[in-house]
């Protein structure tokens, strides 16, 4: 499962993808035989060794402008966590981006109502923040709202508890991994892509080569 946030070719930071990466990652993975999936297949069991899910946190607008145009060439879709109370203002997604999207088989979850750190939440407000933008969502998309991504993919126990509570079907983390038959459908793993990520990074991550490394580094951590 890979993440992304931004696309577009007018900022330069840490969230931001190029359209020319954007485009020759999504051409890699097209030659290569992907194919994307819903997190909905995805938990049915639905996949293979060749699928793959997208996402994108936060609901930028130029997920729209940008993202879904290369997306489309390529017959792809992709799961959009949206930040409720940003929809519909300047440099997000609006009403009718999410209607045309959603026609073309994304998919879209929740990533709270104001993108705070759950952490620092008493229960209470992490209830408002986990409920409150579903429900929001769920009346903006006229449609099912089943999966969370939690902001800054922080999350304790009380966080998981209270999001499988409201009752979402799966959320995702920032853990990185492949996700196969055993995996925690509240804490799924997803691999970040960064604006910084030659081809070549791009099609090691996707052979496993980051989460390898990434698993190596965590052992030797752990060693006393």
């Amino acid at each position: 499962m890979l993440c992304y946030h931004r696309v577009n070719d007018s900022e330069k930071n840490y969230l931001t993808v190029s359209t020319r990466h954007f485009r020759d990652q999504m051409k890699f993975l097209f030659n290569e035989g992907y194919q994307t999936i819903s997190l909905s297949s995805l938990l049915a069991g639905e996949g293979n060794g060749r699928n793959i899910v997208i996402t994108f946190d936060d609901g930028f607008r130029d997920n729209f402008e940008c993202a879904y145009p290369i997306l489309k060439e390529f017959g792809f879709r992709a799961t959009i966590f949206c930040v409720a109370d940003r929809m519909n203002t300047e440099g997000y997604l609006t009403r009718q981006d999410i209607q045309e999207m959603r026609a073309s088989g994304f998919e879209f979850g929740s990533h709270t109502i104001s993108h705070p750190h759950l952490l620092r939440l008493k229960a209470d407000k992490k209830w408002q923040e986990i409920f409150g933008s579903k429900k929001m969502l769920e009346d903006l998309t006229q449609n099912r709202v089943d999966f969370f991504c939690y902001p800054y993919g922080e999350y304790d126990k009380e966080s998981v508890a209270l999001v499988k509570k409201v009752g979402y079907l799966g959320a995702c983390s920032n853990n990185p991994g492949a996700n196969d038959g055993k995996m925690d459908h509240y804490l799924l793993k997803r691999t970040e892509v960064s604006p910084d990520d030659s081809l070549n990074d791009f099609k090691k991550k996707m052979a496993g080569a980051f989460d390898l490394l990434h698993r190596g580094l965590h052992w030797v951590r752990r060693r006393p």
